[in-house]
């Protein structure tokens, strides 16, 4: 009976821990990095995104940028200017919530020439059920209660 215990124990321990271990570290445009004149649409539509992702943006520091941006300033090209700018050259981006998110370039005409993002996030991984006990092991029955003395 102990081991039976342990085992769903640890079975239920895993299922806490299994959004986490199954997330993913997502290099934008894999070997091509992120730079201008690359299609990241066809990119991204061959990814699954989901909550405890990360995007992970390589390329030269100084030569190039990450904004995070609304929908309306992803299709026009021009941040608003109270955007947070990622300039490190490896920035990764922890993808918290399910929805669109969208990235782009603000050096000078990279975002025109291709150099945004858009990712559909969706929900994490949900936790496989527990398992159900084993068929061939005997059932396990609580211990009446002792009954009151009068």
């Amino acid at each position: 009976m102990a081991s039976w215990l342990t085992l769903a124990m640890l079975l239920s321990m895993a299922a806490y821990a299994l959004p986490s271990a199954t997330a993913t570290n997502f290099v934008v445009g894999d070997d091509a990095g992120w730079k201008p004149d690359f299609n990241y649409t066809a990119w991204a539509r061959t990814k699954e995104f989901r909550v405890g992702d990360k995007l992970v943006f390589k390329y030269a520091a100084g030569f190039h940028n990450v904004i995070p941006v609304s929908g309306e300033e992803f299709k026009a090209c021009q941040p608003n200017g109270g955007n947070r700018v990622l300039r490190s050259g490896r920035d990764v981006v922890l993808l918290k919530t399910p929805g669109r998110k969208w990235y782009l370039c603000g050096v000078a005409g990279h975002c025109e020439l291709g150099q945004k993002l858009l990712v559909m996030v969706l929900p994490a991984p949900t936790s496989p059920p527990a398992p159900s006990p084993d068929p061939y092991s005997p059932p396990q029955f609580a211990s009446p209660a002792p009954s009151p003395s009068c």
